[in-house]
């Protein structure tokens, strides 16, 4: 099989070329909200509550859309 480097495998998109540095950026975020968890415990606290909500909310909405549409 022959791959040739500079424009990748045959039928596969090439990578985007903004795609190494979004990865860093969001890399680069991640350990510092998780550095800021760290310091700030309260924090992690509202965050679970918080997607805890917003599932809840969700589900519920689902809900009463699926009675609605039922009748």
């Amino acid at each position: 099989m022959d791959i040739k480097l500079n424009r990748g495998m045959p039928g596969m998109p090439p990578i985007p070329t903004q795609l190494p540095t979004l990865l860093l950026l969001l890399g680069a975020a991640s350990i510092g909200f998780g550095l800021l968890l760290l310091w700030n415990e309260w924090l992690l606290r509202w965050l679970v509550a918080g997607v805890f909500l917003v599932i809840g909310a969700v589900l519920a909405l689902t809900g009463l859309r699926a009675k609605k549409m039922l009748g």
